[in-house]
């Protein structure tokens, strides 16, 4: 359960608001799930780079889910 309030149902922003959160969530799903991909698909690449790879997917997971923590915290 979300601790987040959720905006008042005749807010005009509600519908935007919950399509930015659920872009968000599949965004940082979909680079998740690269991260995975590159570091058990990708077997020719050195495993060094592979690694290196999977620390920026990560990287950018951490700043978008803190852009999103921000940006939605209602504050």
């Amino acid at each position: 359960m979300s601790d987040q309030p959720l905006p008042p149902s005749d807010d005009p922003r509600a519908g935007e608001i919950a399509r930015q959160k659920m872009a968000l969530t599949i965004a940082l799903v979909a680079i998740g799930l690269s991260a995975v991909l590159v570091l058990v698909g990708l077997r020719r690449f050195p495993l060094p780079l592979r690694l290196f790879l999977v620390a920026s997917d990560l990287i950018v997971m951490a700043t978008l889910w803190l852009v999103a923590r921000q940006k939605f915290s209602g504050k």
